[in-house]
């Protein structure tokens, strides 16, 4: 159970973290092959007349880089390494600029390499705080040191401006086109239940709803485990566990309302996403649904199912502490005695046990 419930409790970040190490990657394998074409570029281009300052400020992107990849994978917060190198960048750009002519400076341009990376590195929000931070790094590299000689350049300039906005903004866009193609495959093949996948899909899209019981806009989150279910395995087989489990995903399926939605998380663990359901609501329906699956016999087999359930606080929906109630309500649940179904454990004078 400790396994299985860390997971869940971690699962949206989870699959953040995932997502993040995966692009940086696949970005990492061409990354040495882009700091070379750089250079080839500025020699080709004669900038072996500027000096040999453009070399060690490419190292020194080139380290950073190599430096995040290396501490990353066993940080708990990759994006802040990430984020550290990324910003770099453009900050060593300025720097490159300023020792190639400034605004005369072939280096201007590259300021869109680091902004075409912002959309699979960040969300929304991280996409507008980097998108203002390159141009910060580009107006003061190339106009405040020379204001005068900005202005007269203020067509090229302006049309490089323009070129880093564009790029973030159509690289966002590829990226979400990605992410919406790899999300098409959301259903579980064993129970046909929706999968991780398109949990983390329906999470991002519920967190910072508004919630208001008042106006109808509610939301419970159910977590249920099937109880001692490695017994089931252990003694009938894993071919009737899993006829067991989707016995049990098609009876919760056909007890749940239209709108409801129904998820495997891993194992024998099923969410239920109740919307516009208040706590009263929540208890009924987790009540009907350990009722339901007690009273089935999938395929012969005696099983019985406990449920955690948590309801959404006035204000805008927390996702990752909804999921940490309702698991720690079925952690309790376990504990109390199984085939039961406890609210929001983790709030004392709470607790509802029925079963």
């Amino acid at each position: 159970m400790g396994k299985s419930r860390d997971t869940l409790v971690s699962i949206h970040e989870e699959a953040r973290r995932e997502r993040l190490l995966d692009m940086e990657e696949r970005v990492g394998r061409y990354r040495l092959a882009c700091f070379g074409i750089l250079a080839l570029a500025l020699v080709a281009g004669g900038g072996i007349g500027y000096g040999y300052w453009w070399i060690a400020l490419l190292a020194a992107g080139l380290a950073g880089f190599a430096i995040a990849d290396r501490f990353m994978r066993n940080s708990a917060q990759p994006a802040l390494w990430v984020a550290g190198a990324w910003a770099a960048l453009p900050v060593l750009l300025a720097a490159a600029v300023l020792v190639t002519d400034g605004v005369d400076s072939p280096v201007l341009v590259w300021f869109a390499l680091p902004a075409v990376t912002l959309g699979f590195r960040f969300d929304v929000r991280g996409m507008v705080v980097g998108t203002a931070f390159v141009l910060a790094m580009f107006v003061a590299a190339a106009v405040l040191p020379d204001p005068q000689a900005a202005w007269e350049q203020r067509q090229h300039l302006i049309a490089i401006a323009a070129l880093i906005v564009s790029t973030v903004i159509l690289s966002g866009a590829l990226v979400e086109s990605d992410r919406t193609h790899r999300r098409r495959s959301t259903l579980d093949p064993l129970t046909g239940l929706f999968n991780r996948n398109a949990l983390e899909q329906r999470l991002g899209e519920l967190d910072g709803q508004p919630c208001s019981p008042a106006e109808g806009l509610s939301h419970a989150f159910l977590l249920c485990d099937l109880d001692h279910f490695k017994r089931v395995n252990d003694r009938f087989g894993h071919a009737a566990g899993d006829a067991v489990l989707q016995d049990v995903a098609y009876t919760m399926r056909a007890a749940l309302r239209a709108g409801d939605s129904i998820y495997r998380v891993g194992g024998e663990e099923i969410l239920v996403m109740l919307p516009g359901t208040g706590h009263g609501g929540a208890v009924e329906i987790a009540e009907r649904l350990r009722q339901e699956v007690c009273e089935r016999r999938p395929v012969g087999v005696e099983v019985s199912l406990s449920i955690g359930v948590a309801v959404a606080e006035p204000g805008p929906v927390d996702c990752d502490d909804l999921l940490a109630r309702a698991d720690a309500a079925l952690y309790a649940a376990k504990a109390g005695g199984r085939n039961v179904v406890y609210v929001d454990a983790c709030e004392p004078g709470r607790v509802l046990v029925s079963g």
